[in-house]
């Protein structure tokens, strides 16, 4: 989970604001390439001209950054599983922690029983390990001073 925000409503401003938070984290390590999300209208307008196109400003956010929207089948949860599961989690979950940033720190640091358990891989884990070679290149000419 790279960003979260606790919001009394869903709206496009929000979804900016929590988007611009996970590329602010990420993005000295590795650009955000897509994203997957339902049709909320926070992430999409559903109010569309002939040529398809809609002025909002989540979508054009994305377009602006070079990030592709993969839109979740209508009425298909299964397709955003892992987002409907972390919701399940938070929902279930959330009181325990003094703050979100405090739960979400723990949810990437546990070990996942979707990842490697013989590792013990956490979600921080396999996001270092799924980095591309490249990404790694650029940690050792930074390291290096090259």
């Amino acid at each position: 989970m790279l960003a979260a925000g606790e919001f009394d409503n869903a709206t496009e401003e929000n979804s900016l604001n929590v988007m611009k938070e996970a590329i602010e984290k990420s993005g000295h390590l590795y650009p955000i390439k897509s994203i997957i999300s339902d049709h909320g209208s926070q992430f999409y307008a559903n109010k569309r001209d002939k040529n398809d196109y809609a002025d909002h400003a989540f979508e054009i956010f994305l377009k602006e950054k070079g990030i592709k929207q993969i839109l979740c089948g209508v009425n298909h949860p299964q397709t955003n599983g892992k987002q409907e599961k972390f919701h399940d989690f938070y929902k279930n979950h959330r009181a325990r922690f003094d703050s979100l940033d405090k739960m979400i720190d723990w949810y990437n640091k546990r070990p996942h029983g979707a990842l490697n358990l013989r590792r013990a891989e956490t979600p921080d884990g396999a996001f270092i390990r799924k980095m591309p070679p490249e990404v790694w290149l650029g940690f050792a000419f930074k390291m290096f001073g090259w």
